[in-house]
Parts: C-alpha cells; sequence; structure tokens
C-alpha cells in the first residue's frame, strides 16, 4: 500500500477494499470459462464441416480485448471502492483546511550530534529528513525548537514553510550549553502548544543521548504533554555501539569512535504516554523511513474522522471513466455478438 500511495501520489480512504484483488484470479478464470463456452465466428444457415471451422480473426481479436477491458473494468471499480484522493488538491478545500495539525520538531544539537555515522552527520541528516517531512505537509503549521544543554525556540509553529526552512538551516549547537535537555526541550515546545484550539497537535523529537541537563525530567515534560493532548515522537538517531566523532588538531580534523548511548526505554515512556511511538534510526536511509512513517500516522488521524472522510469528493475521472467502460462492455458484448452466440 506504501508504494502505491508513494508513487501515485494519491491516499485512501478505505483500502480495505482492496482485499478484493484476492478475487482477481478467480474472475479472470470465470472470464476465461465463459468465454471458452461462446462461438466466435461466422453463422451459417446450413454448415458444412469445414464451414464450422472458420472462425473471425477480428472477432476473436476483439473478444481479447474485450476480455482485458472487463479486467480493467474490476480493477477500476475495486479503486473506486478505496475511495482515491489526493492530499495537495485538497489545498482549496476549506472543510480539510479547517483541521489542521500543529507540529513541532525538537532537535538535539549538541555536539554529539556531529557523529558520522549518519551522513554526512547525525544533525545534517536529521535536517535533510526534516525539510523532506515539511514539504509533505503543506497545510499544517510547523515550528522547530533547538536544544542542548538547554533549549530555545528557533521558529514558532507557521504555515510560512519558508521561513522555517531558513531557521532549519541555520541552527547548531554554538554557544549553547553542552549537555542533552530532553526534558526542557520537549517542555519548550509543550509551552508553544499549550492551549492552542487547534485539536491535533504533536511533536517530533529526535535525539542521540541520554537526558543530562535541566530541573525539568524527560518523563514530567511527557505529563505536560499529555495533559494537553499533545502526542510526542520520539526518534533515537544514532547506530549501535561506537561512532566516528571528527576531532580537530594541529594536525588536521581527524576522528574517533564514542560510544553511542540512547536511553531508549526513557524515550518509549514518553511516546507511551502521550499516545504517540518510538523510533529507532540507525542510518541516514532508516530516519528517511521513520520520518515517513510518522506523516502516515499524522495523515491517517485525519482521513480516519467521519467529518474530514465526508468533505473529500470522490474523484470525477474515476467516474467518467467506470461510465464510459461500462456503456462500452456493455454495448460490444450485448448488440455487436448477440446474434453470434
Amino acid at each position: 500500500m506504501n508504494w502505491l500511495i508513494r508513487n501515485t501520489g494519491y491516499d485512501f480512504l478505505e483500502p480495505n477494499w482492496f482485499y478484493l484483488l484476492l478475487l482477481l484470479p478467480v474472475f479472470i478464470v470465470a472470464l476465461f470459462y465463459l468465454e471458452r463456452r461462446q462461438f466466435h465466428g461466422v453463422v451459417f444457415t446450413k454448415p458444412e464441416a469445414s464451414q464450422r471451422s472458420i472462425q473471425s480473426a477480428f472477432i476473436r481479436r476483439l473478444r481479447q480485448a474485450l476480455f482485458v477491458l472487463k479486467t480493467a473494468f474490476f480493477l477500476l471499480v475495486v479503486l473506486a471502492l478505496a475511495h482515491p484522493f489526493s492530499w495537495d488538491n485538497q489545498q482549496q478545500n476549506d472543510d480539510i483546511n479547517g483541521v489542521g495539525i500543529d507540529i513541532l520538531f525538537v532537535l538535539d544539537v549538541s555536539e554529539s550530534m556531529q557523529a558520522m555515522d549518519l551522513k554526512p552527520n547525525r544533525l545534517n541528516s536529521a535536517k535533510k529528513v526534516i525539510e523532506q517531512f515539511i514539504g509533505y505537509r503543506k497545510n499544517d503549521r510547523i515550528g522547530l525548537v533547538a536544544y542542548a544543554g538547554e533549549a530555545y525556540s528557533a521558529c514558532p509553529k507557521t504555515t510560512d514553510h519558508g521561513l522555517l526552512l531558513e531557521q532549519l538551516d541555520r541552527v547548531n549547537g554554538a554557544g549553547m550549553v553542552p549537555g542533552t535537555a530532553i526534558g526542557i526541550g520537549i517542555g519548550t515546545a509543550v509551552a508553544q502548544l499549550k492551549g492552542d484550539s487547534t485539536e491535533s497537535k504533536a511533536i517530533i523529537l529526535l535525539t542521540d543521548g541520554t537526558n543530562n541537563r535541566g530541573d525539568l525530567t524527560p518523563i514530567e515534560a511527557a505529563g505536560l504533554a499529555k495533559d494537553e493532548n499533545i502526542r510526542v515522537y520520539c526518534i533515537g538517531v544514532g547506530t549501535n555501539g561506537f561512532a566516528p566523532m571528527p576531532d580537530s588538531s594541529p594536525f588536521g580534523m581527524g576522528y574517533f569512535y564514542a560510544p553511542v548511548e540512547i536511553d531508549e526505554q526513557v524515550l518509549e515512556d514518553i511516546s507511551e504516554t502521550t499516545g504517540a511511538k518510538y523510533f529507532r534510526a540507525t542510518n541516514s536511509k532508516s530516519l528517511e523511513k521513520v520520518i515517513s512513517e510518522i506523516d502516515k500516522i499524522e495523515k491517517k488521524r485525519i482521513k480516519m474522522r467521519p467529518d474530514i472522510q465526508a468533505a473529500i469528493p470522490f474523484p470525477e475521472f474515476l467516474l467518467t471513466s467506470i461510465l464510459i467502460l461500462s456503456i462500452l462492455l456493455f454495448s460490444i458484448d450485448f448488440f455487436l455478438f448477440k446474434g453470434h452466440e
């Protein structure tokens, strides 16, 4: 299903109808059996033995084309039942745009995010996938909190994604208190989202370490988020074991290997407390998949609402295709072949 959404740009309100495709082989076999019972040739009033073997190549080929068209009709009906729609086409739909999502990225910019187990390093890899995520969410207000041993709001939640991307490109840990204050980072994001009238609010936390700074613990911060109905998705960034870290010296830039220390249990507890999910990304590719998965989860929360489903129109091109194809099949099968069967 994911590859279909990714390659077509369409999502589906009722994807369970695709299970009907399991009946496609039965449908094809039934069509084939019916075709074998029908005569595709020229009718003679008093046929001889040799005449019975005469068949029209045109009729036979037309029947083969009908076989393909009937199979296509079956596929179109299943597709129609799944109710495809494009999120991009809903940008002018007031009923959809009125139900946006407020999302805040809480990005770890501590020194350890310079580790090179993700290419070119953890921080830049995280920035890249955040940028991709922003591209998916054209109608949502998105903001950014950066944290190390302290936290600050790099960009308040906004629909001006151009401004957001500029701020994302600038953030780093330069001049910040060293350390990893996960609780403070979440708390800063919760303060931005607190009291907002938006029905759906989420925080996406990216970190590669353990909480070692700040008076607010991660679990206390998760409790604050829960009280405000904010989901906190946590992503542990980094490989297992040891990771290469850049090391400057008088002889140039080198690197050394540092242990990877991610407090996964705390991150899992944060996500579980707030009704979200914890992910682990050990390389750049898996980080991209994680961000894409979170995007799908949040979109699914919207499309499952009855009022949203009612607001998404059925694609006219699909209805038109089914109507034209059904008329064509009936006309050819009934009128053209009525005298030959």
